[in-house]
């Protein structure tokens, strides 16, 4: 979805430590445009505690 100057994207990521994959979810990704250039950016996560406790 976009506006003039907003960007929202659905996303699924995955991250591994010690070579399994540990944080599995969906999430959101906006995206603020100003001219050519993102100005400012929000990642939203399904499971906020979840990421938190991954990158510690």
């Amino acid at each position: 979805m976009a506006t003039d100057e907003l960007v929202a994207a659905t996303v699924r990521f995955t991250a591994r430590r010690d070579g399994r994959i540990a944080l599995d979810q969906n999430g959101v990704d906006v995206f603020r445009v100003s001219g050519d250039r993102i100005a400012e950016v929000w990642l939203i996560s399904a499971d906020q505690d979840a990421e938190d406790e991954f990158w510690g």
